[in-house]
């Protein structure tokens, strides 16, 4: 089924993430899950969903994060608030390297986020494109 985890020796499972949703950044595999959970918190934003693109770096296996946002309020929208706000709660690889503010995340008629059209949408010189 793709599900990743494992079984403790008490005989408890545990799930950890799907397999090939996962994002290796600076040499750590980042979960884009718990990524998303910390960002979906947050009140300036509405949506959220976690992808990965290629790296800058150019380091093959690499990505970079990416955070496609949907603001509670574009008009007042911070990116450097929400950047702030996962470096408070974030470890440093799981800090996102761009937010892509969008007016909704594009998902399936079973709610599932279309990541495909989150990449065709991405360009890191766009105006809705924000880095630290």
């Amino acid at each position: 089924m793709g599900d990743i985890g494992y079984r403790d020796d008490d005989g408890f499972y545990y799930f950890l993430y799907r397999k090939g949703g996962g994002i290796r950044h600076n040499g750590d595999f980042i979960n884009p899950a718990f990524v998303e959970k910390e960002l979906a918190e947050h009140p300036a934003i509405d949506d959220v969903f976690v992808y990965g693109i290629t790296s800058a770096n150019g380091v093959p296996g690499e990505k970079d994060v990416v955070a496609a946002i949907v603001p509670t309020d574009a008009a007042s929208f911070d990116p450097q608030v929400i950047f702030t706000a996962c470096r408070k709660h974030l470890e440093s690889s799981f800090v996102p390297s761009y937010l892509h503010v969008v007016p909704e995340i594009p998902k399936t008629a079973s709610e599932k986020p279309q990541e495909r059209f989150l990449l065709e949408a991405f360009d890191v010189a766009a105006n809705n494109v924000f880095t630290e």
